[in-house]
């Protein structure tokens, strides 16, 4: 089977996944800026934290690559990461009042909405195992 082509991506598709690198990319930042901060003031939850952070953006980098395979699995993991990175930044806004893992899991949120939206439903699950 042949892959379609870029003309053949729904926009909704690709903002998707543009949401989701953006996304891992602030995770990035974050655990820069935490590790930073962490180990300047020797910290052990700061250092914590910037190796959790590090690990949910290469995360979210990696398996926003695996989504344009076609297998709607992919999709699924990569829902689920940034629900539960929403949910502990959430956590870590109300007790630290540093949002900015909040803002970076809300713009995975939004990326995995815009990726199940029927116009871009197709191009997430073409030849895959479960469409």
């Amino acid at each position: 089977m042949t892959k379609p082509g870029p003309a053949a991506t729904p926009k909704l598709a690709v903002w998707a996944v543009r949401l989701w690198i953006a996304s891992g990319v602030l995770f990035l930042v974050s655990a820069a800026w935490f590790l930073i901060i962490g180990i300047g003031s020797a910290n052990a939850f700061g250092i914590g934290l910037g190796v959790v952070s590090a690990g949910v953006g290469v995360g979210m980098l990696l398996l926003t690559r695996r989504t344009g395979s076609g297998d709607p699995r992919w999709r699924s993991v990569l829902a689920v990461l940034s629900l539960t990175a929403t949910v502990l930044g959430m956590l870590m806004a109300a007790l630290f009042l540093d949002p900015f893992l909040l803002i970076s899991g809300i713009v995975g949120l939004i990326g995995s909405m815009m990726a199940y939206r029927p116009a871009a439903e197709p191009w997430f699950t073409r030849g895959g195992v479960g469409g």
